[in-house]
């Protein structure tokens, strides 16, 4: 009877961490999922323009560029942190620090994602700075920040354990695969560049063709933002050798 109360007690364990797991899986793809939502608002729901949507859909590549960046663990990585972050009002103002901070340097990288569109719009007539000067561009540009933000807090807190109090430290275990992680970011940015050169076609098309083109391609590239973020296995058979990449 002792035997197998103790041979299944590791099953036990394991179960609330793979709900954890999942559970966080699950979260990190719905934030995804609005995140490249937000773009197609203003263009479909406030009357928006196309200047406006291909602004925020380089802002939003810019941020998944910043989110693979920054959740690639090293081994120099905290791994346990103070136990009070793990507080509601603490873990609401670390979103809101990273939020600000995600926020500057996407718009830094958005320039260069940005610059087809921006040479394909002299050439129509496009107003940049009246499409950047709306409330419907600052207000998703917020929103998918926070988005982002929640994004990486969650993927902070799951490769890290609450230590003692004071500054963070490295003495909890680590936590996953670190080697399998750095495989996946390899893939995860071949999928990234792959998706910003599509997006300098869609930018032409949208842009020299107007709306009699537009109503369906916008739809159909968040979608494969959104397929790429869910199935990032994908990314490891179309990239195989960057994925095996050490």
């Amino acid at each position: 009877m002792g035997k197998d109360s103790s041979a299944s007690q590791p099953g036990l364990d394991a179960a609330p961490a793979i709900g954890r797991t999942s559970r966080m899986s699950s979260m990190n793809i719905a934030a995804d999922v609005v995140r490249h939502v937000v773009p197609l608002l203003p263009l479909y729901v406030f009357n928006g323009n196309i200047a406006t949507y291909v602004l925020l859909t380089a802002f939003d590549l810019s941020l998944g560029l910043m989110l693979i960046v920054g959740t690639t663990r090293d081994r120099g990585d905290v791994t346990s942190v103070d136990p009070r972050s793990r507080r509601l009002v603490m873990r609401l103002i670390a979103v809101l620090v990273v939020a600000v901070f995600l926020a500057i340097m996407a718009t830094i990288i958005a320039i260069p994602i940005g610059m087809p569109a921006f040479i394909f719009g002299l050439f129509t007539g496009i107003d940049w700075r009246e499409g950047m000067s709306q409330p419907g561009f600052w207000i998703p540009v917020g929103s998918m920040s926070l988005l982002a933000a929640a994004r990486y807090q969650n993927a902070f807190e799951s490769w890290t354990a609450p230590g003692r109090r004071g500054q963070p430290t490295r003495e909890g275990p680590v936590i996953g695969n670190l080697e399998e992680d750095r495989k996946q970011s390899l893939a995860a940015k071949a999928a990234q560049v792959t998706l910003i050169a599509t997006f300098a076609l869609l930018c032409y098309v949208a842009i020299t063709f107007g709306r009699s083109g537009l109503y369906a391609l916008p739809i159909l590239y968040a979608a494969l933002l959104v397929f790429y973020d869910a199935r990032p296995d994908a990314a490891h058979r179309i990239f195989p050798k960057l994925w095996q990449e050490k």
